[in-house]
């Protein structure tokens, strides 16, 4: 060891030096062999890859072949050729590649009985002829496919990707064991460096500090660094006790501390206090941090929590408990009329645009409150309290402020009982479509059928939709009715089709959270094509108010995709105060639905004349129209003269079951029979 060590520390660098030329020298030959073994690796796994690939596309090949012949069409056509053209490519990367192993190459080339690179490039030919081929012809071709994809071809196929595999798994056997001799050799080297080179820096330095012991200087040292850690320790323990009890973003006090504050309130003499407990939570928040990013999202909070700590009064306590809810606690509020003073300055003030980053940001406030004295009700139960009048300003729309009250929790209890009966019908099943016609004005004959859903109670009966839609909107049910609904209607027009009913379509209604799933137009074209239709077969129609209440642009990308997958898309309840013209002009809607409020005053010159100017704007925009409500001759004869398409009400059938569905056809094929 004295051979090996220094006597002067100044010198160390040098030791340092050759250790990390080792190190790097070391680390440069591990990674130059390991790039080349990753690189074979990551080529023999590739190989593999395709020529399983292979397999399965030699029986897609045959699949679409059969499906060709038995209901060819130009999309079938079109898949088999891409499928023909992508194993005619895999087989050329394969056979071309430069270090095919020997069994490979004879498997390829070499075969007497079964060279595959000859037999897959026939079975390419053979493929694309038959695409030419018609008649007799066709058909022998796809049996010799058959027969030569399904038996020789598919068992060299095979045999080709297991040697693949076998080549990838000897390959990363090797990778393994490079990876094995790097460690090896790292260890070795580390070891030598520790011994040879750190162990008797280390020595060295342990002499020096010696020396340095011996004038004195490490026990000033020492002293200095215990005071500075105990005045680290210090600030530390206050930092994790206001952390404790504020938000870190905008610097109120947090749920915690908002519990610990009115579990201990009370007046000066201890004993009961008056307070007022205000909960707000921001209107569309959630586009903020959508359009902007969150960024934007957290100063719009920490402008927030700044207003609310300049409108409340000094001794309130202003708290964040989380996300975009904010509480403010008022110690013996003046009345139950201060309260919703403040509370209204706060939405008018909140609902001033907000400048962030050189953008407008606009968003608004609801709030709920309640007033209780400190004996009277714990924190929880206020809380829960001002969450329930919360709950009702947002439901009663964004900007309102609502007061606690008996009515109120009692109104909740029942929404909560009829969430739980609407879960309950959905697992037992209660849930079914009822078809009401629409007739085409043109022709009299049924242009199609709209699925309305109504649920069949086994105590109440048939239970109308206007005691459960909203509620199951309300609930996050509505989408699984909606889907229901779907999957019976289809079910029910496949039924009725089958017996000969010729019923050209049928329309559903999707709801805002149906609407915003953005896998909605696959969901129904899978439903559709799973029972052989087609788009065609099934209409969406969508509320505006669907599009009005989307805070992001999911739903508008729904109706796109909607439209490119060959639904058509109709904006229903048109005229009921919502519609406007830029909704026409963003979405090609293919028609729009009248809502029978402009259709009850008929016979009326004003109404007639909206609906004649609607007609009109519908022709402009190649939109088909169809009135809605309609159950009167009179109307019916007047909404045809103005130019509307299709007709819909109790003049035409009320909304009907499977078999009373079936008697109303049965009379009304009767009835067109005889006017024939």
């Amino acid at each position: 060891m004295r051979l090996v060590c220094i006597t002067r520390p100044q010198s160390l660098w040098r030791r340092y030096v050759l250790g990390l030329a080792i190190v790097c020298l070391t680390i440069s030959a591990a990674h130059y062999f390991s790039i080349g073994a990753i690189s074979g690796a990551d080529a023999d796994a590739d190989a593999s890859h395709i020529s399983t690939r292979q397999v399965m596309l030699s029986q897609r090949i045959l699949f679409l072949m059969r499906e060709s012949e038995r209901r060819g069409s130009p999309e079938i056509d079109a898949r088999l050729a891409s499928a023909i053209q992508l194993f005619e490519t895999s087989h050329d990367w394969l056979t071309n590649r430069a270090n095919l192993s020997p069994e490979l190459r004879a498997l390829y080339f070499e075969d007497e009985a079964f060279p595959l690179d000859y037999f897959s490039r026939r079975f390419v030919e053979t493929a694309r002829y038959s695409l030419q081929a018609s008649g007799q012809v066709k058909t022998n071709m796809q049996n010799q496919l058959v027969s030569l994809g399904q038996q020789d071809l598919l068992v060299a196929l095979s045999t080709a990707a297991r040697l693949h595999q076998t080549r990838a798994d000897a390959q990363n056997r090797w990778l393994h064991s490079l990876e094995t001799i790097a460690l090896a050799g790292a260890v070795i080297v580390l070891l030598l460096e520790a011994l040879f080179i750190f162990l008797p820096a280390q020595v060295s330095v342990n002499r020096t500090i010696k020396r340095l012991e011996r004038r004195g200087r490490q026990l000033t040292s020492s002293f200095n660094a215990l005071r500075q850690r105990n005045a680290e320790l210090l600030a530390a323990r206050n930092n994790l006790a206001h952390a404790a009890n504020h938000d870190a973003l905008t610097g109120l006090l947090n749920r915690r501390a908002l519990y610990d504050y009115l579990s201990r309130l009370e007046d000066g003499s201890g004993g009961e206090v008056t307070v007022g407990v205000m909960k707000l939570d921001l209107d569309r928040f959630k586009a903020i941090n959508d359009s902007l990013g969150h960024k934007a999202g957290d100063d719009v909070l920490i402008k927030v929590a700044r207003l609310l700590l300049d409108q409340a009064r000094a001794d309130d306590l202003v708290a964040r408990i989380g996300g975009d809810e904010f509480v403010i606690v008022m110690k013996a509020p003046k009345s139950v009329e201060a309260l919703e003073q403040l509370g209204h300055r706060l939405v008018t003030a909140i609902s001033q645009p907000i400048m962030i980053e050189d953008a407008a940001c606009e968003i608004g406030a609801s709030i709920g409150f309640t007033i209780a004295t400190s004996a009277e009700a714990t924190p929880d139960q206020l809380l829960i309290e001002a969450d329930l009048a919360l709950y009702e300003a947002k439901r009663s729309g964004r900007g309102q402020v609502f007061a606690h009250s008996c009515d109120l929790r009692e109104e909740f209890e029942r929404r909560r009982i009829l969430f739980a009966q609407i879960d309950a019908a959905l697992a037992a099943d209660q849930f079914e479509p009822h078809f009401q016609p629409q007739l085409c004005t043109r022709t009299g004959k049924l242009s199609g059928c709209e699925v309305l859903a109504r649920w069949r109670h086994p105590e109440r009966g048939i239970v109308p939709p206007a005691t459960f839609i909203a509620a199951a909107e309300e609930a996050g049910l509505i989408r699984q009715i909606d889907l229901i609904m779907v999957e019976k209607g289809l079910d029910l027009l496949e039924s009725l089709r089958d017996r000969g009913y010729v019923i050209p379509s049928i329309s559903v209604n999707v709801s805002p959270a149906t609407l915003r799933d953005p896998n909605l137009s696959d969901r129904l074209l899978q439903e559709v094509l799973a029972r052989g239709m087609t788009p065609h077969d099934l209409t969406v129609e969508i509320l505006e108010t669907t599009l009005i209440r989307s805070e992001d642009d999911h739903a508008i990308l729904s109706v796109e995709q909607l439209k490119k997958a060959g639904f058509s898309v109709v904006l229903d309840d048109f005229g009921t105060g919502y519609a406007s013209m830029s909704t026409l002009s963003r979405l090609l809607f293919d028609g729009i639905k009248l809502d029978r409020s402009l259709i009850a005053p008929i016979p009326n010159d004003r109404a007639e004349s909206i609906v004649a100017a609607l007609t009109t704007l519908s022709r402009s925009l190649d939109m088909r129209i169809v009135a809605e409500g309609v159950e009167t001759e009179e109307q019916f004869s007047r909404v045809k003269a103005h130019g509307c398409d299709v007709v819909q009400g109790f003049l035409v059938g009320h909304p009907m079951d499977a078999e009373a569905f079936a008697l109303w056809y049965d009379g009304f094929a009767a009835a067109e029979e005889r006017r024939a």
